[in-house]
């Protein structure tokens, strides 16, 4: 005869569950802990808080954040994977920072990432398309004049994550937020600029104008040229370079 079936007892289950419980809500702590020191370290760097090879220390954000450092060192991984610190054998993460040849790469790769998504963009392009955008361009208009640049670097990011959407390669996008992101560090030296944000802003309103009248290479040359002020800046701020032309 075959071993009759054990029925677990009511305790054990409950027991079971509680273990089960815990578990998830620690993996969750840990995952907001992450979040936070990720986000911290992103909006130190946008403000010019934190500058190229400052050093990271562990420490200090369990401290701040009341939390191990096992998840402070997580926060640092996922930080690394995104490009924007750099890990470096006992020593540390340290903020990134760029060579020229980096910089240019950088540069050129975006372009060329971003063209491709405005070449793939249906037009004329849907007037619900049209009025999303024109819906997060006016909350980034709103954010600027409070001067709640947090705000308004949040919604820049939204504004232009919401154009590449539109070219319907899921791919291409994911690759162009990679490049986005990798590029913090650089793009950052444009935000704290109040006569950069306020032609950003004009230029956001443009380019809305331009995908209504259906003019793709005007939106193709202005989104190019809308990349250059901030990297401008980074240039100025690190001694100055002549950039290479983007082909594209």
């Amino acid at each position: 005869m075959g071993r009759a079936a054990v029925i677990p007892r009511v305790h054990d289950i409950e027991v079971y569950q509680e273990m089960t419980n815990k578990t998830n809500l620690v993996e969750v702590k840990k995952i907001d802990g992450v979040a936070k020191i990720v986000d911290f370290v992103k909006q130190n760097i946008i403000f010019g808080r934190m500058r190229p090879r400052e050093r990271l220390i562990e420490e200090e954000l369990t401290v701040r954040f009341d939390t191990s450092r096992h998840v402070a060192r997580a926060a640092m991984v996922e930080l690394e994977q995104m490009g924007i610190v750099t890990r470096r054998p006992n020593k540390g993460a340290v903020v990134r920072d760029f060579s020229v040849d980096e910089v240019e790469q950088i540069y050129n790769v975006r372009g060329f990432l971003q063209a491709e998504a405005i070449r793939l963009i249906n037009i004329p392009v849907s007037t619900v398309f049209l009025s999303e955008l024109q819906e997060i361009h006016d909350h980034y208009c709103a954010a600027y004049d409070r001067q709640a640049l947090q705000e308004v670097c949040k919604i820049n990011s939204e504004f232009h994550h919401r154009i590449w959407m539109e070219c319907g390669n899921d791919v291409l996008v994911s690759l162009i937020d990679r490049i986005w992101t990798e590029s913090l560090g650089i793009r950052c030296y444009g935000i704290g600029d109040p006569n950069l944000l306020s032609i950003a802003r004009d230029e956001h309103e443009q380019m809305i104008d331009l995908l209504r009248n259906s003019d793709r290479d005007g939106f193709l040359k202005l989104s190019i040229e809308h990349m250059q002020p901030s990297l401008e800046a980074y240039k100025r701020a690190h001694g100055g370079w002549t950039a290479r032309a983007l082909n594209l």
